[in-house]
């Protein structure tokens, strides 16, 4: 008889349990720190995020003349995605970097002074001057029209001016 009620217990939790979604994972933005030229056109860009989702995939840079611009690209493919795998998941309220190279490749290794906590390296060129932006992005399925998104963009982080 008690194997009957503590069945019977489980099937109707499973049917009262609503602390679920079937909308689309928004990822939160990370917040932008500062940027440090670390070589010959290669930079140190700290961030502070913390995505513990389990889908999420990484940062899309975002660069333009203006902080409008970068914050708000017309296309979201023009963006500069981080090399997978991630070095990291930032899933910690600590500060992280990211490595914006020009060369494609495996991480620099950290030098005296430079954040350890490297998440990844994003191959792109910058200018002095350039706007830039930081989107995060998780791989979403909407349940209810049973298609997928391959990524599901943040917010944009806060701008920074390159120097």
């Amino acid at each position: 008889m008690s194997r009957f009620f503590s069945t019977l217990l489980f099937i109707f939790s499973l049917f009262s349990c609503y602390n679920y979604s079937t909308n689309r994972i928004v990822t939160t933005p990370p917040t932008l720190v500062g940027i440090t030229l670390i070589g010959t056109g290669v930079y140190e860009l700290r961030l502070r995020a913390g995505n513990p989702e389990a889908f999420f995939s990484g940062y899309t840079l975002y660069t333009g003349s203006t902080s409008d611009a970068s914050r708000n690209p017309a296309d979201f493919s023009s963006g500069k995605a981080c090399q997978l795998p991630l070095n990291l998941l930032p899933n910690q309220p600590k500060e992280y970097s990211i490595e914006v190279n020009p060369t494609a490749g495996p991480l620099a290794v950290p030098g005296a002074g430079e954040n350890t906590n490297r998440v990844c390296k994003i191959v792109a060129t910058l200018n002095s001057g350039d706007y830039l932006t930081l989107r995060s992005s998780v791989i979403s399925l909407d349940l209810n029209s049973g298609t997928k998104d391959i990524y599901v963009f943040s917010m944009p982080s806060n701008t920074l001016q390159v120097p």
